[in-house]
């Protein structure tokens, strides 16, 4: 009896794996940034909470950002196989049941996890990649930064981690100078990432030895790696000096380098860039002299991926500057960008060709993720907590979900069949019905 009870729990579990990616290999599912996976997924619910996300005492830990640095989920999830892989800056990596909530395994990298996880097959093997690092300076570097010397951002244990993601048994460890805080991607056979020493690596899945390693001195923060051109491209920013670089995904080659003019503060290496075809599309802060003090404008640019040419710009507004993670991250979705923007509080529609905009509404808070587009809604997660979905062609809010388990930072939430899936910054991890984000028909 227990025999066939095992039987049938495991082929239940292939049968619904089907209905999940068969790999994740760049930030939210692809170059779009569009993270949704149509299936027969079901709708399913449940929270699966962090150890102390529960337990957190508010009258000692008070500030909103000390509590998401001890235990929330700082970036996007990625669902292959049935499971759900989900990096906490606790230093663990979850892997969760997606249809129950259920804790499979948990890994410790004795640091921060802020890369979306890279679930990919090598050597006939399922490996999930992380990087390990903090946004922190040591003194040398921090009077070097103030000086206008080049840095290294990073403390402590940094490096990248390969897994397997059946059981979260470590399988390599390639340790590393600066922070590796930015999700990789993996092409042409190599995962290539920035890192906060000022280089981008190309590593051997297999064994992470170094393939090439390309210096561009700008230390690389929370701008992932975008493929571009069918993947032969690899773009993202980096800052001190801010700028925008583009690399040969299989030599490492740096194909070329572009400063926006007025780029401001930590900008460069905090946005993540999404292609479509040989288009990159990001967002930066920028600043001019005669701009307020505690003031800034946000700027939507288009890039040609194959020689870093301004195909087009676009002010989106200005207003106070916002804390930490600077740019909101585009999402593309059949010729249209959705973006939010954390300078403005204000989501954008713009037409992907010449930068217009389509449509703006101001919401009520903060948001730094992307958006995804799924029929006809856009749906936004905020800083507040609330979920935000809007029409696509109009831009008019239709829902607005309250999410009791915390607010969203840089943390991109991810459709699967009738599932939402999105960490707080709080420690909570939760699968959402899609149903409850949409307006009631």
């Amino acid at each position: 009896m227990k025999r066939l009870l095992f039987i049938t729990l495991l082929l239940s579990g292939l049968a619904w794996a089907g209905t999940t990616p068969a790999r994740w290999w760049t930030y939210a599912l692809d170059g779009t940034h569009n993270a949704v996976f149509s299936s027969s997924f079901p709708a399913v619910s449940w929270t699966f909470a962090v150890p102390g996300a529960t337990s957190l005492d508010r009258t000692i830990v008070q500030n909103t950002t000390s509590i998401r640095d001890i235990l929330g989920f700082p970036i996007g999830v990625a669902v292959v196989h049935g499971v759900v892989f989900a990096p906490n800056d606790n230093g663990f990596l979850y892997a969760v049941d997606a249809r129950t909530g259920k804790l499979l395994w948990s890994a410790n990298l004795e640091n921060q996890i802020m890369t979306t996880p890279i679930v990919v097959q090598v050597d006939q093997r399922e490996v999930v990649f992380v990087g390990a690092g903090n946004s922190d300076f040591d003194y040398t570097d921090a009077v070097r930064f103030g000086s206008g010397g080049q840095v290294i951002r990073g403390t402590d244990v940094s490096g990248i981690a390969a897994l397997d993601a059946r059981t979260g048994a470590l399988l390599w460890f390639h340790p590393t100078r600066g922070e590796d805080m930015p999700t990789p991607v993996f092409v042409e056979g190599r995962l290539i990432f920035g890192n906060g020493d000022g280089h981008i690596y190309a590593l051997d899945p297999l064994s992470g030895k170094t393939l090439w390693k390309t210096k561009i001195t700008s230390f690389v923060s929370m701008s992932s790696a975008t493929p571009a051109d069918g993947g032969r491209i690899v773009v993202m920013g980096g800052t001190h000096p801010s700028r925008i670089y583009a690399v040969d995904s299989r030599t490492g080659k740096l194909l070329w380098s572009y400063h926006p003019q007025g780029i401001f503060s930590s900008s460069g290496g905090d946005g993540t860039w999404a292609s479509y075809g040989e288009m990159v599309i990001g967002q930066i802060e920028i600043r001019t002299p005669h701009q307020a003090k505690g003031t800034s404008s946000a700027e939507e640019l288009a890039l040609d991926a194959r020689t870093g040419k301004l195909l087009w710009s676009r002010i989106l507004g200005s207003g106070k500057v916002p804390p930490r993670n600077k740019d909101g991250v585009p999402d593309i979705a059949d010729g249209v960008i959705y973006t939010g923007c954390p300078v403005t509080h204000t989501e954008y529609a713009l037409d992907l060709k010449t930068g217009a905009i389509l449509w703006e509404r101001h919401l009520p808070g903060i948001m730094k993720a992307a958006p995804l587009a799924i029929g006809q809604w856009v749906i936004q997660p905020m800083g507040n907590g609330m979920i935000v979905t809007l029409n696509r062609t109009t831009g008019a809010i239709a829902h607005i979900y309250h999410n009791p388990h915390g607010g969203f930072g840089p943390q991109n939430g991810v459709v699967i069949g009738s599932t939402y899936f999105i960490g707080s910054n709080t420690g909570f991890l939760e699968a959402i019905p899609l149903a409850k984000l949409l307006p009631s028909s």
